[in-house]
Formats: structure tokens, C-alpha cells, sequence
């Protein structure tokens, strides 16, 4: 708890600091139009898996905080050219690192998040540094912005509309990874290559991502994204916001995408290649009067039984735990593919917040290793409650929780990952308070 005070103490004198950069009247600003935001978000969790609970390691409950500090401003008092600096700090108070306790898959670290220099204007951007990236709904590329330490990207890149309103790009050029389980520097601070799990390290990929609006109701995205090393994904969407009145709204998305054998290397890793697996995802949701339903239908590809060199679709650069349930338990797509079918209802309004409740309905893709295509790993209920509170400017308050529940019938079906042992029932629960703050 002391750590977590020290960090409340600290925000305030760095804010003045970095304030103080941009006072003077007379003379060259090295800064000018400084800004600065920062963030302290405590949160407790609760984690017990079956299986582990059966091997004698209890449940485990654990309390982190994330406190986040970010600095930008106008570079030589030049328009257009600015820069970006971010602090972001992980401190654990709870049972992160005890062998008797379950984890929470946080770690405690310091590291500079966000570093980085751009110039543009309203048509064209240019930017290079660390830069945290998400792109569409996050599925592909994100900054896995729910863990503590969230994930940023090293890369060159260009960005902007071109001069047309209803366009948008990124292409990027990406030669390091900062994932969510290091300082940014690989597990054993030696920069590794990064082979697409949770450890950071360098790489040699290229991102590319277009939009266009083609009518107020319909936005047609195409992209490719070519991960060293790893694999090559092409795909394409088309997403919308229908208003058929002030009270009812509706959304959807349609998504097809294929990912095959890496195109570019980054050294010489000998990492499992893609190929031919594909990607489909539909979703149809609305907003009626305050109540919020859905319905979305997501297919990530299995292994192709005649291919021993292949491997099921993956997507290591996405915020993965916005996908096939909060208990996380398909980070990494089985090699029999995983269908996630999946219900939605919920609640929103001012004042009151917003309750939303997912059912998840989980089958394998292909018929794989004696495993029948349309085998069950499993149901999920998933429920999340979140409100700002009124009466003190920028603290919110989230309530979270899973609930994976194994179906017995499928017992034999694998995870890919090591150590993972068949998919078990899984109960996850977190309580949040996240206080935003920032000059003005």
C-alpha cells in the first residue's frame, strides 16, 4: 500500500514539472504547448482453475496498480512537429510471483510505454518511436489496454486521409515489439526476436491498413498485416452504425480474412508457419431504448490435417482479451480451430453506467487428431459493469467477471500453449477504480 500512495504523491510533483517546461515568456522553446495526462488505476482480482485448484495450488487473489504519467508537446515551436514521452509503472501488493497461489498473468515493472516524434498536418502524418497502435476493433493490432502493463509498438510510420474526408491509412513499418510481459527488453533483457507470444523483442514486419466511408452507414476497411517470421494476414470488413431513431441504434460488422507463411524473416527463427487458415467474423448488435443486445459469430481457422507444417490462425499483436471470453482461455487458437458463438445483453444509461452479459458457446473449426469439427471445449458467461463516478472528475469504477465452464464430453481437447493441459472450468473476478487526470 505504501507503493501506492508513493505513486498518488508522485503524480502531482511531475505534473508540475513538466508544466514548468513551457513557462518561460522570453526566448527559444525548446517545448511549447505543453500537455500532460497521467492515470492511476488500482485493481484487485481473483483467479481459481480447476484443474490447478486439484493439483493443490489454491485460488489466488492479488492487488496491482498501474500508475501512467505521459508528456507531449510542440518540438522547437515548429507546427505540426511534436513529440510524445510516457512513463507507465506496474506495482503488485498482492500474490503476483507466489508459487502457492494462482496467477493473474500481471507483472510488476517500470518502463518508458511511449516515446516517439511525428510531424504533419491534417492530410499526412509521419511518426517514428514507440507508439501505442490500435487499429479497427483490435482483433490484429492493439495495445492489449486491459493488462497493466499494455503492449506498444516500435515502428515508422505514415498515417492520415490524403486530403480526403472519408479516407483513412496507416502503413507502418514495425522493428519492435514492447508485449505485456517484460520491460519492453525480452524475458531475459537480451531484445530477442519476437516470435509472437508475450515477451517482447525486435522484428522486422509491415502493417498496412486503409478505410473508406463509403456511405454515413458503411465503412469498408481493407488491410495487411505481415508479421516477420510469423505469418502473413489479408483481410478485409465492412462496419456500420445505423440510427433508425434518436432511441434506437443498430451496428455490424462483416469480416473475412486469410493468413498465410511470412513473407518477411526476422533472422532465421524456425517458427511455425500459417497456412491457408482463414478468418470470418459477423456481428449485429443494437441499442433500444438503453437496452443493448447482440448477437456474433467469430471463426478462427484450425490446421490443416494434410499439412504438418501448418498451424491455426493466430493473432499475436491483438488485445486478446476483448475475444472468446475474459476467463482467456483461447490466447493462443487451438490446432483443431476454434468457433466462438456468443449471446449479448445488457444496460445503459447516464448516472446509471452500463451492464452488459455475454454467453460464449465454444467448437472446434476442423476435424483434427480424432477430434470431430463442431466438438464443444466449453461454455462461458461473461458480465462487466462500469460507471463514472459523478462526483469526483475523471474516476470511473469497473466490476468484471468469468466464468468457463468445461464441457466433459471434450475432455481430451488440448491447448496449444505449454503446460496448459485440457481446457478446465475457470471462475475470474475483478473490482477497478481508474482515475484519469491531465492539464488543461
Amino acid at each position: 500500500m505504501k507503493r501506492l500512495v508513493l505513486s498518488m504523491a508522485v503524480a502531482p510533483m511531475l505534473l508540475g514539472s513538466f508544466a514548468s517546461l513551457s513557462a518561460a515568456d522570453d526566448g527559444f522553446k525548446i517545448f511549447d504547448e505543453v500537455k500532460f495526462k497521467g492515470e492511476l488505476r488500482p485493481r484487485a482480482g481473483y483467479v481459481d482453475s480447476k484443474a490447478i485448484s486439484d493439483a493443490g495450488v489454491d485460488a489466488g487473489m492479488g492487488l496491482t496498480n498501474r500508475t501512467n504519467l505521459n508528456f507531449s508537446a510542440k518540438l522547437f515551436q515548429v507546427d505540426g512537429l511534436n513529440t510524445e514521452i510516457e512513463l507507465n509503472s506496474v506495482n503488485d501488493f498482492g500474490t503476483q510471483g507466489d508459487a502457492t497461489q494462482q496467477q493473474l498473468g500481471e507483472k510488476m515493472v517500470a518502463k518508458v510505454s511511449q516515446a516517439n516524434i511525428s510531424y504533419g498536418t491534417k492530410a499526412i502524418t509521419g511518426l517514428a518511436g514507440r507508439k501505442t497502435v490500435n487499429l479497427d476493433n483490435q482483433r490484429f493490432i492493439g495495445s492489449v489496454g486491459w493488462k497493466q502493463n499494455f503492449q506498444t509498438l516500435d515502428l515508422v510510420a505514415v498515417t492520415g486521409n490524403a486530403g480526403f474526408e472519408k479516407l483513412s491509412y496507416l502503413v507502418a513499418y514495425v522493428y519492435g515489439v514492447s508485449a505485456i510481459a517484460d520491460a519492453g527488453n525480452g524475458a531475459d533483457g537480451a531484445n530477442p526476436a519476437y516470435t509472437g507470444g508475450v515477451t517482447s523483442g525486435y522484428t522486422t514486419s509491415v502493417a498496412t491498413n486503409v478505410s473508406y466511408k463509403i456511405i454515413p452507414e458503411a465503412k469498408v476497411t481493407a488491410y495487411a498485416y505481415m508479421l516477420g517470421s510469423y505469418s502473413d494476414t489479408f483481410g478485409a470488413s465492412i462496419t456500420g452504425d445505423i440510427e433508425a431513431s434518436k432511441k434506437i441504434k443498430l451496428n455490424y460488422r462483416a469480416e473475412y480474412a486469410m493468413q498465410k507463411g511470412s513473407t518477411l524473416e526476422t533472422g532465421h527463427l524456425g517458427v511455425t508457419k500459417n497456412k491457408n487458415s482463414k478468418y470470418m467474423n459477423f456481428d449485429l448488435g443494437a441499442n433500444l431504448y438503453g437496452a443493448l443486445v447482440g448477437f456474433n459469430y467469430e471463426l478462427l481457422g484450425g490446421r490443416r490435417a494434410d499439412d504438418s507444417a501448418s498451424s491455426s490462425f493466430q493473432t499475436p499483436l491483438a488485445t486478446k482479451h476483448k475475444f472468446n471470453g475474459f476467463a482467456d482461455q483461447f490466447l493462443v487458437t487451438p490446432d483443431a480451430g476454434l468457433v466462438d458463438m456468443n449471446f449479448r445483453v445488457g444496460y445503459k444509461a447516464k448516472g446509471i453506467g452500463k451492464l452488459i452479459a455475454w454467453y460464449h458457446m465454444f467448437s472446434t473449426q476442423t476435424k483434427l487428431g480424432g477430434v470431430d469439427t463442431g466438438s464443444a471445449y466449453g461454455n462461458e458467461i461473461d458480465l462487466v459493469y462500469a460507471n463514472k463516478i459523478s462526483s469526483v472528475d475523471g474516476l470511473s469504477v469497473l466490476l468484471k467477471g468469468a466464468m468457463f465452464m468445461n464441457d466433459d464430453t471434450a475432455a481430451g481437447l488440448k491447448k496449444p500453449n505449454a503446460g496448459a493441459g485440457a481446457y478446465t472450468d475457470r471462475t475470474m473476478a475483478w473490482a477497478m477504480l481508474d482515475y484519469k487526470f491531465a492539464t488543461k
